[in-house]
Formats: C-alpha cells, sequence, structure tokens
C-alpha cells in the first residue's frame, strides 16, 4: 500500500483537475491541425498524441522526446499483441525505456522538479522503492497512462458515429452529457478487454473454488455487457443512469489513473461534438482492422472526415 501511495497524491480528483487546461489546450491545438486538413485519423492524429503529450507533460519527459516515448510504449506493449516476435520486441522496448528513464531519475534525485519523476526519485530516496522498481513504476506509468485513453476516445469516436442518434443527443448539449457520454462508452466499447490474475490463496466464487496459484483471466466486456446489471446492454445510451461499469476495474487495484482518463475523454468527445457536428467515416464501410491483443481493444486506424 505504502508503494501505491508514493504517487496516489497526483491522481486524486483535485489534482488531476489542474491539468484540465493543458487537456484542452491540446485538444485545441490537434483539432485545429486536422480542421486545416479536412480530415484526419482518429487514432493517429488525435486519440494518440492527446494522452501522450499529457502523461508526458506530468512525468516531466522532455516536450523533443514525447514521440521516442511513444514509440518506446508501443514496443512495451507488444507481449500482449499477437504477433510471434512480440517477446523480443516487448524486452527491446522495456530496456530502451529503462534506459531513457534512468539518467531523468538520477538528474531528480539531485535537483527535484515539480513533477512525477521526481515524486518517484524522492520514494527511492527514503528507500520506498529501490532502482528497479522505480523504473518499473515509471515505465508503468507512462504505457498505462496513455495506451487505455486512445482506446476510450478512438473506440468512443467510432460508436458515436455508429449511433447517430446519440451523436445528435451529445451535439445538443456537449457540456452537459459529455459525464454520462464518457461513462457509456467506457462501458460499451470498453479500452481494455481483459485482465490476468494469480489466486493468492484459495477462493470460492458461485459454488467453484479457485485454487492458490491459479491464474484467472477476467473479461471486462462481458461484465460491462451483463444484462443483471444493465437493463438491454448491447444498446448504447449516453443517457444511461446509474451506469455501474467495470472498466477501470475494481478494488484494490482499480485504476489509479481513472479520472484522468475519464477527464481527457470527456473533453475529446466534447470538443468533437462542438467542432465537426457532421462527423462521419471518411468511408462509408470501411473494413476496421483491431490490433490482435487478449488484452487491449485497440483499432489499428479510423479515418474521419465532416465535409
Amino acid at each position: 500500500l505504502e508503494e501505491r501511495m508514493v504517487v496516489h497524491g497526483y491522481f486524486t480528483p483535485k489534482s488531476a483537475e489542474q491539468w484540465r487546461p493543458l487537456i484542452q489546450s491540446a485538444i485545441k491545438e490537434l483539432l485545429d491541425e486536422a480542421e486545416e486538413k479536412g480530415r484526419m485519423d482518429v487514432m493517429a492524429d488525435f486519440a494518440t498524441p492527446l494522452p501522450v503529450l499529457v502523461i508526458a507533460q506530468i512525468m516531466g519527459i522532455p516536450f523533443q522526446d514525447r514521440l521516442f516515448i511513444r514509440e518506446l510504449a508501443k514496443k512495451s506493449l507488444f507481449l500482449n499483441r499477437g504477433e510471434r516476435d512480440r517477446v523480443q520486441t516487448f524486452a527491446e522496448g522495456v530496456k530502451e525505456m529503462m534506459g531513457y528513464v534512468s539518467p531523468l531519475l538520477d538528474e531528480r534525485v539531485i535537483s527535484p522538479k515539480d513533477d512525477l519523476l521526481s515524486v518517484l526519485a524522492e520514494a527511492e530516496k527514503r528507500g520506498v522503492y529501490n532502482r528497479e522498481e522505480t523504473l518499473s513504476n515509471a515505465l508503468l506509468l507512462l504505457v498505462a497512462g496513455h495506451e487505455t485513453t486512445i482506446n476510450l476516445i478512438c473506440n468512443g469516436t467510432l460508436s458515436f458515429i455508429r449511433h447517430p442518434e446519440q451523436w445528435e443527443l451529445l451535439k445538443e448539449d456537449p457540456a452537459g452529457r459529455t459525464v454520462r457520454a464518457t461513462e457509456e462508452c467506457l462501458r460499451y466499447d470498453s479500452p481494455v478487454k481483459s485482465i490476468q490474475r494469480i489466486a493468492t490463496q484459495d477462493v470460492e466464487l458461485r459454488g467453484k473454488v479457485i485454487h492458490q496459484d491459479d491464474r484467472v483471466r477476467w473479461f471486462i466486456t462481458s461484465a460491462n455487457r451483463d444484462p443483471e446489471v444493465f437493463p438491454e446492454p448491447e444498446r448504447f445510451d449516453i443517457e444511461r443512469y446509474p451506469n455501474p461499469h467495470v472498466a477501470f476495474g475494481s478494488g484494490i487495484h482499480h485504476c489509479l489513473g481513472a479520472y484522468l482518463a475519464r477527464m481527457e475523454g470527456q473533453e475529446a468527445l466534447k470538443a468533437l461534438g462542438e467542432r465537426f457536428p457532421s462527423l462521419h467515416l471518411e468511408v462509408a464501410e470501411p473494413e476496421l482492422e483491431y490490433v490482435p491483443s487478449m488484452n487491449f481493444r485497440s483499432l489499428k486506424s479510423l479515418p474521419v472526415s465532416w465535409n
């Protein structure tokens, strides 16, 4: 618990709220560029650069290194993909990321700044983490800090395009409806498909025993379409309330960055509704491809237009 509390203060609603102006200005910048072109790939031009920019600024990564960080993050996520060379690519990504972050941590130990890397370095100085643990936490925050938010924005945009009546509802009152709309995007087409756990002791669940050391895979997407919890679970309804989805997990492993991810999703969807009311797929019936992954629900691209 002490290890988690090191960074917890950075991700409380009050702390995360200070990043809203940064998120809004980054969104404006990205959509200004898109508007000039008259089209965009939501994945490459909007959903991907936004969370990278935000988590990199929170961490204290130099501005010029952000594209490099994104490339390393993509390698680090290969372990969850279906490609044959996934373990080698993952190992390369982790090694390169740790090689990049370690000198930055050395700097923060000597000269702390007002950023999350300095918080991790301070915990290392106090003996809460050793260097390997500090690096592992930095890597986790850099990767988890944007992959899932990218999927929320991209999958959410696609859900709206496929449900034009819900898009009309959002456009009527983007500021008022965006919070519930974001929750429904998280439920309906969740950024994370499944997570794996190893039982630390025997657990009885609905008459079955999960034995100690058993591996369990829990499907978030299935839980979020449970008809016992959600009336008409296959319907995309941005006014759905209550909406007790588990897109961010549950219990002690509930996603640390949930508030930040929600905020990025809210601001992104609100801006799309305000800027591009006639948003539509560039090709009427495209063959959309997803990254082969057991864990993530990630589109490879989503080309849209508004002309």
